[in-house]
Parts: C-alpha cells; sequence; structure tokens
C-alpha cells in the first residue's frame, strides 16, 4: 500500500516539476529569472525543513504525518491551479516544498518498520523502484497534458493521482503510538545537535558527493551535447533510469550480506569512471556506456541510505532519514551552482573531471574510513605502530 502511494506521488511530482519555469513564463507573465527562483525555492524549502521534519517523523504517527503531508501537497497543487499571479504561486512551491519534505522523510522511517531487518536493504531496493518509474513516465505524461489540455488541465489530474494516492495510504495497516513525550520533541526543535543523527553523518556527507555528481550531469551534459553536436542527449536518461530500476531488483539482497561498504565504493569509483567518460565522449554509443555506469554507480546510494536506517533506533529513524537526504539536498543544490562558476572560468570538461577526480578520492576516504580500525590493528601487528 506505502510502495503504491508513494509511486503516485511520484508521478504527481515528475508530471509537475520539469514544467513549473515554463508555467510562471508562458503562462503567469513571470520573468525567466523568477521562473527560476520559483522552481528552485522547493528544493531550498525543502533542505530548510528537513531537519525538523526528522523530528515530526520520530515524534509522531508516521502514517498520520503522511497523510498531512500529502493533504498539503494536495492543496499546493489546486494553488498552482488557479494562482492568478507568479507572486502567489511562489507561496504554494513553498507549501509544496513543506509537504514534499515531510512526506520523503517520513516515507523512508515508515517503510523501514514495515520491512524485516534482516531484509531492510531488499527492501529500500523496491521501494525504490517506483520512484524510478515515476521519473520515466511522469515528466512524459506531464507534458503532453500541459501542450494537448493545457495546465489547468495538468495541475487537476495531478491532483486527482494524489487524492488516489491518499487512499491507498488510508488503507495501510500500520498502527504506532502518538508521542509520548512532547517536552522531549520541542527540546530536539531548538537543540541544534538533535536535529541531526551524529550516527549518520559520515553516509550522509558521502550521499552529498553523490548527489553533487547527479547535480552537475543533469545541469551540464545537455550544453555538452550541443557544443559537440550530439543528438540524442534525452537517450542518457532514458538509458539510466533503465538501468537503474533493473538494479534496483537485486542490489538490496547485497546489501543485506553485509556487502555495503564493498558496494559503496565499487559504486564510487564507477560514477568516476562515468563522469569522466562524460568530460570527453565524442559519440552518442559512448554517451551511453556512460549512462549505463552511472546508473550502476547509484547503486551506492541505496546503500548509504540501508546502512543510515540500520544504524540508529527505530525511534531515531525519522531523524536519521532527514539527515540523510540533507546531505542530497545539498549536493544537488550546490552541485549546478559550483559547476557552473568553475564551467564559466575554465570549461565543462574540465568541471567534469574535476567531479570525476573528487568523486574517486572520497571513495578512497570512505573505504579507509571505514577499515581505519583493521589498518591500525594490521600495522600495530607489524610493529609499526606502537
Amino acid at each position: 500500500m506505502l510502495l503504491i502511494s508513494n509511486f503516485l506521488s511520484a508521478i504527481g511530482f515528475n508530471m509537475i516539476y520539469t514544467l513549473i519555469v515554463d508555467y510562471t513564463v508562458n503562462y503567469l507573465g513571470g520573468t525567466l529569472s523568477l521562473g527560476g527562483i520559483i522552481a528552485g525555492i522547493f528544493s531550498i524549502t525543502a533542505l530548510l525543513i528537513r531537519p525538523f521534519s526528522g523530528i515530526i517523523a520520530d515524534y509522531y504517527n508516521k502514517k498520520f504525518v503522511c497523510q498531512i503531508s500529502m493533504f498539503f501537497a494536495l492543496l499546493a497543487i489546486l494553488g498552482y491551479t488557479f494562482s492568478p499571479n507568479p507572486l502567489i504561486l511562489l507561496i504554494f512551491r513553498i507549501i509544496h516544498g513543506i509537504a514534499f519534505s515531510l512526506n520523503s522523510t517520513t516515507s523512508i522511517a515508515l517503510v523501514s518498520l514495515l520491512i524485516p531487518l534482516t531484509q531492510i536493504g531488499e527492501g529500500m531496493g523496491y521501494f525504490g523502484i517506483g520512484q524510478i518509474v515515476a521519473q520515466i513516465i511522469g515528466p512524459v505524461s506531464g507534458e503532453i497534458i500541459a501542450r494537448y489540455y493545457g495546465y489547468k488541465s495538468l495541475f487537476l489530474t495531478t491532483a486527482l493521482i494524489n487524492v488516489v494516492a491518499q487512499i491507498f495510504l488510508m488503507l495501510l495497516p500500520y498502527k504506532e503510538a502518538n508521542v509520548s513525550n512532547k517536552k522531549a520533541m520541542y527540546i530536539n526543535f531548538i537543540s541544534v545537535k538533535n536535529l541531526i543523527e551524529t550516527e549518520v553523518v559520515f553516509f550522509a556527507f558521502i550521499g552529498i558527493i553523490f548527489s553533487f555528481g547527479n547535480g552537475i550531469v543533469g545541469s551540464f551534459l545537455k550544453i555538452v551535447c550541443d557544443n559537440r553536436k550530439i543528438e540524442g542527449f534525452s537517450l542518457f536518461f532514458s538509458v539510466n533510469a533503465l538501468v537503474l530500476l533493473l538494479t534496483r531488483i537485486f542490489i538490496g539482497k547485497l546489501i543485506d550480506k553485509n556487502l555495503s561498504t564493498v558496494i559503496i565504493f565499487i559504486s564510487l569509483l564507477i560514477t568516476s569512471v562515468s563522469i569522466f567518460t562524460l568530460a570527453n565522449f565524442s559519440s552518442l554509443y559512448t554517451l551511453l556506456i556512460a549512462a549505463i555506469l552511472k546508473a550502476l554507480g547509484q547503486s551506492g546510494q541505496i546503500a548509504l541510505q540501508t546502512e543510515c536506517i540500520k544504524r540508529v533506533d527505530e525511534n531515531k529513524r525519522g531523524t536519521a532519514s532527514s539527515t540523510f537526504y540533507m546531505g542530497a539536498d545539498i549536493g544537488q543544490g550546490v552541485g549546478p551552482w559550483i559547476g557552473g562558476i568553475i564551467s564559466n572560468k575554465y570549461g565543462y570538461e574540465f568541471t567534469f573531471v574535476l567531479t570525476a577526480i573528487a568523486t574517486l578520492l572520497f571513495g578512497f576516504i570512505f573505504l579507509l574510513k571505514q577499515n581505519f580500525k583493521s589498518i591500525i590493528s594490521f600495522l600495530g601487528r607489524n610493529g609499526k605502530v606502537n
């Protein structure tokens, strides 16, 4: 029930997010820069709310929090439909960002409680399949509806999908005690150290590296393809999504065999190779090879997310989930910004190479960090460490 509900919500989200700038500029009379602000305020809001959403998920009934967040998402979508100007649209975009942050954080914490801990990797992998499928069919469906029936029809269709998602969530047989210590929750809200789960900060940091690369590739690949006169740019994302879908089916079982460290390290290496390939490709064939490698490398993100869940108690999974997502939000947000600055001065190829090197470097940092005690013990046995 939860998988279907989140799948439908993700379809609705993906039907809208690629078109919000066009809607702002061509239908509400906003400027291109204002359209960019309205598109970006969603992610900024989600990032700012993320730490608090973790605490809310930990202290309140998770199913109820998901229902409330989906209600506000529905309110925001209906607001898009009837917004008379860009300013009103901006307000509803902020509401949608808050709802998205609450829902994405809480749903991960909730699904982790519905899966046996011994199969958490496999379950998280299956749960992510719906998100990937939504990324494939959502933007295309949204563009078709907007083109032939208009934006109001698109938003109303998305609102209807959200209502159906709510129904499936209501049918979820799940009970959880409400917050037992509201005073503790209020203390956590005003204590910075309680907004972030320190046990998983390192994994969230590695998550920044993955999403940083995603932001670079997603933002500048089309420009690179245009400069090199290579057609079929969109095939990169189609092939990438297809391979990612296939890997999600079996990667979780490997994670559950305590192979997370190996998977994350290899994923970072493969991701580095894929980005380096994108810095030097000269044909569509090479571009698609990079797409396959990029998808294989993304397996590490599932392993990171799973480790964040496994390393904390059940009552802290919301905060652990929000900490992980904060890393993803930061990387996805600053990647295009930093990449734009570097590319403007040194070119896109240099940006891709630098990103590939950084990803490779942090792969080895991760491996050393995970095996630090073993390395010290080995050196000690050989008389090199006092």
